[in-house]
């Protein structure tokens, strides 16, 4: 017992040192010093490897990323990094992919929210297309239980047709197999449609026949984490002029974070400032023109909740932090293996980290914004906000509680809901339809 205590003091010593010094490393990576930042690499590995906490876990992540960073203007050093995702198999990511949505709290309640909804509105229809755009995020537990719904829907199931757009045609045949033999038990009719690809890279001007959908189908559509990769731009900052004297003012501002103490709780409750308004990028209008032609009765969409979305590194750098150690942090608390957090935290968060610091123009797709931002591009590409029921609120704010962690929590906003670790705003869930 003394022995742990003693631990815990040592950890809060390390994270009061570390954080700092995950500033002052990005304000060198401005720089471009190699020098101090590579004193500032080495006391960073040295502080996260004492002890192995959530914080250090992701320092080590987000240093990886600082030393790319830096690489990243030598073409030579930058080209010869080779990018993870390049060689992960496909089985490995599809294990990380299952393990983050069986031990987070969040993604369930965002299923149970999102198929609340859905069925809502759609409970008088005889004929439902469910069109699931939520890719390597979706899962099969949140169709299986509205197969379940469906059946206990009074008057009956409908005739229920699903389509999955996915990457991985494996994972496509497994989620079919397993969802059609349960279906054989609760459902009149039902049928899968696969769709290979990404969202991002689906013909919007052909969506109707892409996503397999007929005329007189009640359409309903569901996206988990994975709308902001619409909201990808060639927006690659140069270094001239006034975006020369802003990153100096950066490198100014993170050097003075770097000097200042932060505590472990500070960390995890970095203020949030309030997002600018952008421009809405030409991909996000061409898919949600093609979704209004398709006339669905609702859209249900999870995103993060946060802005990772900045031009400018500094920006995304200060946001960045407070936001993953909070949700590194919600994985320590869960009742996972070191395997199944591993997987999660090095194959999937890790990479949606590097490719926010590391990554400029095209190639940043990990484009998370909040949503106050989200209703702006919603509400100016003429979808309506839908509130979600006192029903729908009320499930998911079940779920989170079954998991029994005093941290998690929900906060209900005019219809909307944010899922929040601590005072870490987390994720958001709401649910739109096109202006009629």
């Amino acid at each position: 017992m003394h022995r742990a205590c003693a631990q815990d003091h040592g950890t809060a010593d390390d994270l009061a040192q570390l954080v700092p010094v995950l500033y002052e490393c990005a304000a060198h990576v401005i720089e471009g010093s190699f020098e101090k930042t590579n004193h500032s690499l080495r006391r960073i590995r040295q502080l996260a490897s004492v002890v192995d906490g959530p914080l250090q876990r992701l320092s080590m992540i987000v240093a990886d990323s600082l030393a790319r960073r830096l690489l990243c203007p030598i073409q030579g050093f930058s080209a010869a990094l080779i990018d993870p995702s390049l060689y992960l198999e496909q089985c490995c990511l599809r294990a990380a992919c299952d393990n983050f949505a069986n031990i987070s709290p969040f993604l369930s309640t965002g299923f149970v929210t999102i198929n609340r909804a859905i069925l809502e509105q759609v409970q008088d229809e005889k004929v439902v297309r469910i069109i699931d755009l939520s890719c390597s995020t979706t899962h099969r537990w949140q169709w299986l239980k509205i197969l379940h719904d469906f059946h206990d829907r009074p008057g009956g199931p409908p005739e229920l047709r699903l389509t999955v757009v996915h990457e991985d045609s494996e994972f496509l045949d497994n989620m079919q197999a397993v969802l059609s033999k349960q279906a054989a038990t609760l459902m009149p009719s039902f049928h899968f449609d696969k769709v290979i690809g990404t969202l991002e890279t689906l013909d919007f001007s052909n969506l109707r026949e892409i996503l397999k959908i007929n005329f007189g189908e009640a359409v309903v559509i569901s996206c988990a984490l994975k709308m902001h990769r619409l909201l990808t731009v060639d927006d690659s900052v140069s270094l001239d002029g006034i975006a020369q004297l802003q990153q100096m003012a950066n490198m100014a501002q993170l050097k003075k974070m770097a000097s200042s103490m932060y505590s472990p709780a500070s960390t995890l409750s970095y203020p949030q400032t309030p997002s600018p308004q952008r421009q809405i990028p030409n991909l996000l209008v061409s898919f949600l023109s093609a979704v209004r032609m398709l006339r669905p009765k609702i859209l249900v969409m999870m995103e993060q909740e946060a802005d990772h979305n900045a031009p400018l590194f500094h920006d995304r750098f200060a946001e960045t932090i407070p936001y993953y150690a909070a949700l590194f942090d919600s994985l320590r608390a869960v009742a996972a293996t070191n395997q199944q957090r591993a997987r999660v935290e090095r194959m999937l968060l890790g990479e949606e980290i590097k490719n926010i610091l590391v990554c400029e123009g095209v190639q940043r797709h990990e484009r998370h914004e909040r949503l106050s931002q989200w209703e702006m591009h919603m509400q100016r590409c003429q979808f309506d906000h839908v509130p979600l029921s006192y029903e729908a609120i009320r499930e998911g704010k079940e779920r989170l509680i079954s998991y029994k962690l005093k941290e998690c929590r929900s906060i209900e906003d005019s219809g909307r809901i944010l899922l929040c670790w601590g005072a870490t705003r987390l994720y958001s869930i709401s649910a739109w339809r096109p202006h009629r």
